[in-house]
């Protein structure tokens, strides 16, 4: 930067230009680059941050005694690189005198695509003239400008799908509870802007449009968009596939409905069987330990590939074994070492909104539960196959 561009920045400050007066205000001047780089009003045009200039526009200059401007210089670049700011954005520091004096200009350049740029966890952006910490309304407009292609399937808007497609009295009593619990309901967002805020879909053209998280946890009819998601239980009166059919239901309807239903089929079949002899006494006990099973229904919901599939989710109940099969391998971090000992979220939208209403705890230990359940009750191990599919078997107790 030269001196006369220097001139020009010292009018007055605005959303991609801001002044601070010393290079050792660390936490003010990492929240500065923090909200530049965000760059909220998607101008996509480098912001300055001018170090040595008081807040009226005048130059106070950095002290420069032999070396210690360079230092300066230095340390003001290690602490831009820290992991306090986070993911790092492109900047330049230049060193530029103006009347005898020296300020640093810190050239910062919008960070092209989420994750949003936080400090310390939280993400700061310029509202005029003033640096503040975002709301959920500003994360959201940032989290937008993602291209649809970058997001998470779940985070998709659903073209074709509407409003009114939704639960909408569910919704309205989800949206009353939040409005009424802020202070001034008056400057709370309407409906449709409070469910891109809580990511349940997002305004394409000026028209709102869910996305598969809210079609699938809130839909009126998700089989309409989705007609994979969908859950086969079967009981054979056998130990092979070519066994009698004893009963079959295919369990349709939203996410949490699936889940309400599988549990209690779940439930209603195990049957008890007799255990060890204690004494004089022969207790019994289940053939399967019912908050195994539980944690499976859990694990085929939430971790299942929904998208480019028409497969179901199937539950085969054999005499002597249920197997859980699912459409999509492992995914991400949840491929590497032994099953169940890593994790990771093929849909992290369906899962965030699967732990907000209760039915998923986001632990990453459902399988471990799993092997700990099947051992206390005496059962095999649980077994595991993948191939494109996820296959979990679980042998009945002995």
């Amino acid at each position: 930067m030269s001196p006369e561009e220097l001139k020009s920045y010292l009018k007055s400050e605005d959303p991609r230009l801001e002044w601070k007066q010393s290079s050792r205000d660390s936490n003010e001047i990492l929240q500065a680059v923090c909200a530049l780089a965000n760059d909220l009003g998607d101008s996509r045009k480098p912001g300055f941050l001018l170090i040595g200039v008081r807040k009226d526009g005048s130059v106070l200059g950095i002290e420069a005694r032999g070396t210690k401007l360079d230092d300066e210089q230095r340390i003001l670049a290690d602490r831009l690189r820290a992991t306090r700011l986070w993911p790092t954005p492109a900047f330049d520091i230049d060193m530029v005198e103006f009347e005898g004096k020296f300020v640093f200009a810190v050239r910062v350049e919008p960070y092209a695509v989420p994750p949003i740029v936080t400090v310390d966890g939280i993400a700061w952006v310029r509202q005029g003239s003033t640096t503040r910490r975002a709301t959920e309304a500003d994360i959201q407009r940032l989290r937008e400008r993602r291209p649809e292609k970058h997001h998470p399937f779940d985070l998709r808007p659903w073209h074709g799908a509407t409003l009114t497609d939704l639960d909408t009295t569910t919704l309205n009593a989800r949206y009353i509870d939040a409005r009424e619990s802020v202070e001034d309901t008056d400057l709370f967002p309407s409906l449709e802007s409070w469910l891109t805020q809580v990511q349940l879909g997002a305004s394409v053209q000026g028209t709102w449009v869910p996305n598969p998280t809210a079609l699938l946890i809130f839909g009126l009819s998700p089989q309409t968009f989705l007609p994979g998601a969908t859950v086969e239980l079967v009981r054979y009166v056998g130990t092979d596939i070519d066994a009698p059919v004893a009963w079959r239901k295919t369990v349709t309807g939203s996410l949490p409905q699936q889940l309400e239903t599988l549990w209690a089929q779940m439930s209603a079949h195990v049957v008890a069987v007799p255990g060890s002899v204690q004494g004089i006494r022969s207790p019994f006990v289940p053939e399967y330990p019912v908050d195994a099973l539980k944690e499976l229904v859990r694990n085929m919901i939430q971790h299942r590939q929904y998208e480019g599939t028409h497969a179901p989710g199937r539950i085969e109940w054999f005499d002597d074994r249920i197997e859980f099969s699912n459409p999509g391998g492992p995914f991400g971090r949840a491929s590497a070492g032994e099953f169940g000992t890593q994790s990771d979220y093929r849909n992290p939208n369906i899962t965030d909104w699967l732990v907000q209403l209760g039915y998923v705890e986001q632990l990453g230990r459902g399988i471990r539960l799993v092997r700990r359940f099947l051992a206390k009750n005496d059962n095999p191990e649980l077994e595991v196959e993948t191939n494109g599919f996820t296959r979990l078997i679980v042998r009945r107790k002995a």
